[in-house]
């Protein structure tokens, strides 16, 4: 039996708790991981806080039974998507992992796809084309953080064709998926004027890029800050797309994380994870092993449903430095 957390209603944290589910044995072309540690992501509060529950509605028309599914009754549906553990059993047809490798994964699912378990688990079944193996001297701690913002990082640099000369805006920079981007796009040779708030400006020099704080006057003070005028523009916070627009960036060079109307009415681009691939994730990791970028690790909390509610709680706050990681035992 694996522990889990997730959750059998929408709303706040308060609506995560723990429970258990029976593995079965990896099957053909999958991994059974003993996970060490998972990566939360604002993603994962935007489904249990109702993302889908449109999606939900359909589902209670299509499987009637579900209107009579309460507490207790209603299926436990998985959290968190990035994680890092141990290959503890591998099934037919495996041949790129064998048991007791080091690996890095992502679980791929559409958010409409109810999942029996997430990352946050001690064990899961996944798919062997899903891990990686990890550099061995990566801790576990930034391995289990890196699924994520790796494969949304590169998958928003190949979206906008960012390349050596460019001149790129990133939203959100000081984050988890902002530094990475940050970083990978200095390691190609453009520059990059980062957006985050004043206390992270020094952090933003660390990583390579100029700093300018959100707030009044934002378009002006990129405009005296780029070295040569902005040619590409990835918000990973959601909102930025008009102010892409007043910097002369192209449609098809402006790429947001977070899908928003406006978006489609300036012709930007709705990226991340979606032009991603896992081997993304692998790439990413050898430039971590050989220093050439890092990934800020915020804080780590226990595999523990209350420590778990805090971790997303601090996550929902919005100012948060890098990824933040649960550890389990």
């Amino acid at each position: 039996m694996a522990r889990i957390i997730g959750y059998r209603r929408f709303g706040g944290v308060e609506v995560l708790e723990e429970g258990s589910v029976s593995l079965p044995a990896p099957g053909e072309g999958q991994v059974l991981v003993t996970v060490r540690a998972a990566g939360i992501n604002p993603v994962d509060y935007k489904l249990f806080g109702g993302l889908t529950r449109p999606l939900e509605v359909l589902r209670t028309i299509v499987h009637p039974a579900r209107w009579f599914a309460r507490g207790a009754d209603r299926p436990l549906r998985g959290v968190g998507q990035d994680f890092a553990g141990v290959v503890a059993a591998v099934g037919p047809g495996v041949s790129n992992v064998g048991v007791g490798d080091e690996v890095i994964g992502l679980l791929r699912a559409a958010p409409w796809q109810v999942r029996e378990y997430g990352s946050l688990a001690t064990q899961l079944v996944i798919s062997a084309d899903n891990v990686v193996p990890k550099p061995a001297s990566m801790n576990f701690d930034v391995a289990g953080g890196l699924g994520v913002a790796a494969q949304t990082a590169m998958g928003a640099l190949r979206r906008v064709r960012a390349e050596a000369g460019d001149v790129i805006v990133v939203a959100a920079a000081a984050g988890g998926v902002g530094g990475l981007v940050t970083q990978l796009a200095r390691a190609r040779g453009a520059s990059v004027i980062g957006i985050a708030g004043p206390s992270n400006a020094d952090y933003l020099r660390s990583l390579g890029a100029i700093p300018v704080a959100y707030g009044e006057g934002l378009e002006q003070q990129i405009k005296d800050a780029a070295p040569s005028p902005v040619t590409a523009f990835i918000d990973c916070f959601g909102g930025y797309s008009s102010l892409a627009h007043s910097l002369g960036v192209p449609g098809e060079r402006v790429g947001s994380l977070v899908p928003t109307p406006a978006i489609a009415l300036r012709r930007a681009r709705f990226t991340g994870g979606r032009d991603g691939k896992i081997s993304d994730i692998a790439m990413v990791a050898g430039l971590v092993e050989r220093g050439t970028v890092t990934l800020t690790i915020a804080r780590t909390y226990p595999f523990e449903v209350g420590q778990v509610r805090a971790a997303y709680t601090e996550l929902m706050g919005g100012h948060v430095r890098g990824k933040i990681v649960i550890t389990m035992d």
